[in-house]
């Protein structure tokens, strides 16, 4: 595995060194695919729904980041743990690991810290064949459950992982994609306030409940994230190409691009007409 680069790391002793090697090899021993115990995670957030106390960061935590600690480590007694100044979602064996299932702003001041003597893991799931349940919020009626055309795809996370682009190179930061059916709750006819005024009701997002797990990758070094790329590229590649063979938006290949080109995984090798040319050698994932 291709080692990362060290960016705005503090010195550290080689005690601490040796911690972070073997929390990371922990890490990589772990089976991702889980989904039996996946299944497992869904059941004891559920149960943890109807026993809930309130604990630190638990008072108003989703389904989705519930069930996802639950996968890392079944052990609630390694949930929401202080480290140094932070609150961190899971500390065990394997190191920290924050869940982050939407914006990943809030993770630029509360990483740095965390980086420059823990192996971090940022874990970010993408819902891949979601259904879609509405919900009245004036009757209570439950509508029917329907099936959304769109699929999620690991590339969804790049849109993210961008605004990690000041740290997304250190040696101590790992993501973790996993990709996971869900069944998303919306409220219909919800009434929203707007600059004090009462505007016309919409529909908003408000529940995902995660059903199965799917799929996983686990990013350690520039070398992983060579596994996001399609076996069918070829060895130079434009935007428009990589969109094409890994059958997503433009916006989001071009996006991808940025943060593989920042981590060292592509680079710059030309211009074909107006568009940047990009060169990489993409590996066979593993199964």
């Amino acid at each position: 595995m291709i080692t990362k680069k060290n960016v705005s790391e503090e010195p550290v002793g080689a005690e601490i060194l040796r911690k972070i090697d073997a929390q990371r090899q922990m890490l990589q021993k772990r089976n991702w695919n889980d989904e039996a115990g996946f299944f497992r995670a869904c059941i004891a957030a559920d149960a943890e729904t109807v026993h809930a106390s309130g604990g630190i960061g638990t008072l108003s935590e989703k389904k989705m980041h519930s069930v996802i600690k639950y996968f890392i480590e079944p052990d609630a007694s390694k949930h929401e743990l202080r480290v140094g100044n932070s609150i961190v979602d899971v500390k065990n064996e394997s190191g920290v690991f924050e869940v982050q299932t939407a914006s990943f702003n809030v993770l630029r001041k509360k990483l740095p810290s965390l980086l420059n003597s823990n192996c971090v893991t940022v874990v970010h799931p993408i819902p891949f064949e979601k259904h879609i349940v509405k919900l009245n919020a004036v009757t209570g009626e439950i509508g029917k459950r329907r099936k959304s055309p769109k699929r999620g795809s690991f590339f969804d996370a790049f849109f993210e992982l961008y605004k990690l682009a000041e740290i997304i190179e250190h040696n101590n930061l790992n993501i973790l994609l996993l990709l996971v059916d869900t069944d998303e709750y919306r409220l219909e006819n919800a009434p929203v306030k707007k600059r004090g005024r009462r505007r016309r009701s919409t529909t908003e997002r408000f529940e995902r409940i995660p059903i199965a797990l799917r799929g996983s990758i686990l990013i350690c070094g520039q070398q992983d994230w060579r596994m996001l790329l399609p076996t069918s590229l070829q060895t130079e590649f434009t935007s428009a190409e990589l969109a094409a063979e890994a059958q997503i938006p433009r916006k989001t290949a071009q996006t991808a691009l940025r943060v593989l080109s920042r981590v060292g995984t592509v680079h710059l090798t030309g211009k074909r007409g107006r568009m940047n040319l990009y060169g990489s050698k993409p590996v066979q994932m593993s199964e």
